[in-house]
């Protein structure tokens, strides 16, 4: 009936449009995410995986006569057709997008404020993640070219090769922190753990468990590299999506040309070739790498670029200072500010009038009566007095 095939597909869409929002992030108004998002799921992705996954895909080693011989193209579970697309297509918008005010800054205290809110959401994000994956690596036993004959024993190797390359990937990660950084930041693990998660997707059932060693251990050194990379460049990926994904991604398929054994190929697709030995399959990697990161990148760019000259792309400055949490979403922490003793509730409404224009119910200044009427309402907390640390406190709601 198909609808198995449409909920896997339906998941991986969503996760490619996902990690785009990880590079946009803070900056970016949410009716122009929504409008790639659509435009992300519905032909981007698509195209991509059509290549690669169908039996008529130019790409793909499910054809009778692959395309690019031997094997044709090997993405066992979305290293490139999900993390590639996604991050190298983020990579465009958020240097499109441009970086978040503050970001180039040389005071660090204008820096400090461009930091995640909450470590311990971040921990419990990737951590569901990591669950996740395992859906997905393992799930993708049962679409391959043999699904059905040894799918428990892929599925069972890919569990072993998942978890062994996102905990390589984290250990290295946290030993640079310590060495370079002379503490354990959290961040280098959590994005370790996914580096290494990204890195072993492509090959998950076709090596073994050195190999997932390795190649988890690398793509955590790729994540740090790419990220610095970034920064030196003055390219601001507020969650290191393309690091984590993009540049990832792309390790983690060549990495099947590199590390994948000639009977684990044979056992998940059917051939039995030299193909590693002779390095063409490492050729059909590097090839299908460049054409899928040339499609992503234009096709994001299409998209992107036209919304930022219509002006629809990113939200304003004060939006952006005080947190697209508060300006869209109304959400502010429950603790008064620790500087003046205000509520953020109250907080978040005295930024109303910087949003007259966008409402007609705050189009004419409010009479005295209905301005005591609202200092009633809002509490003993309220003080109309001019506080200029009031746009500090809405800051410190901001969440990533």
């Amino acid at each position: 009936d198909g609808f198995h095939f449409w909920f896997f597909h339906w998941a991986f869409s969503g996760a490619s449009a996902t990690i785009v929002s990880g590079s946009i992030a803070e900056r970016c108004r949410l009716e122009a995410y929504f409008l790639f998002t659509i435009f992300m799921t519905s032909f981007i992705y698509p195209v991509v995986a059509h290549w690669v996954w169908s039996e008529e895909g130019w790409l793909s080693p499910l054809r009778d006569e692959p395309y690019l011989k031997e094997n044709g193209f090997i993405d066992f579970a979305g290293a490139s057709v999900v993390h590639t697309v996604g991050g190298v297509a983020g990579l465009v918008g958020t240097v499109i997008l441009r970086p978040r005010f503050g970001f180039l800054s040389d005071d660090e205290e204008v820096r400090a404020r461009l930091k995640g809110s909450s470590d311990l959401l971040c921990s419990l994000g990737v951590s569901i993640l990591w669950m996740g994956w395992y859906g997905f690596n393992i799930g993708s036993s049962f679409f391959t070219g043999q699904a059905g004959q040894d799918s428990l024993t892929t599925g069972s190797r890919v569990s072993v090769t998942t978890t062994i390359a996102g905990a390589s990937g984290a250990i290295i990660c946290m030993i640079y922190s310590r060495v370079f950084e002379k503490l354990y930041l959290l961040k280098f693990c959590l994005n370790g753990v996914l580096a290494g998660l990204v890195a072993i997707t492509g090959s998950a059932g076709l090596v073994e468990t050195w190999g997932a060693l390795c190649i988890g251990t690398i793509g955590g050194l790729v994540y740090l590299g790419a990220s610095i990379l970034l920064r030196y460049l003055g390219i601001d990926d507020p969650l290191d999506a393309f690091p984590v994904h993009g540049a990832c991604g792309i390790w983690g398929t060549l990495a099947v040309g590199i590390f994948s054994t000639r009977a684990n190929i044979k056992m998940v697709y059917g051939f039995d070739n030299d193909a590693i030995a002779t390095g063409n399959q490492f050729r059909n990697q590097l090839i299908g790498s460049v054409v899928i990161c040339a499609w992503s990148a234009v096709m994001a760019a299409l998209v992107f670029y036209p919304l930022r000259f219509a002006g629809y792309l990113r939200v304003s400055q004060i939006d952006e200072e005080v947190g697209l949490d508060v300006a869209e979403h109304g959400v502010s922490k429950s603790e008064p500010c620790a500087e003046c003793g205000r509520h953020p509730s109250n907080l978040a409404r005295i930024k109303n009038p910087f949003q007259e224009s966008k409402s007609k119910s705050r189009s004419r200044r409010p009479t005295a009566a209905e301005e005591k009427k609202e200092e009633q309402n809002m509490g003993p907390s309220y003080d109309r007095s001019p506080d200029p640390r009031w746009r500090n406190s809405i800051m410190g709601s901001k969440g990533v």
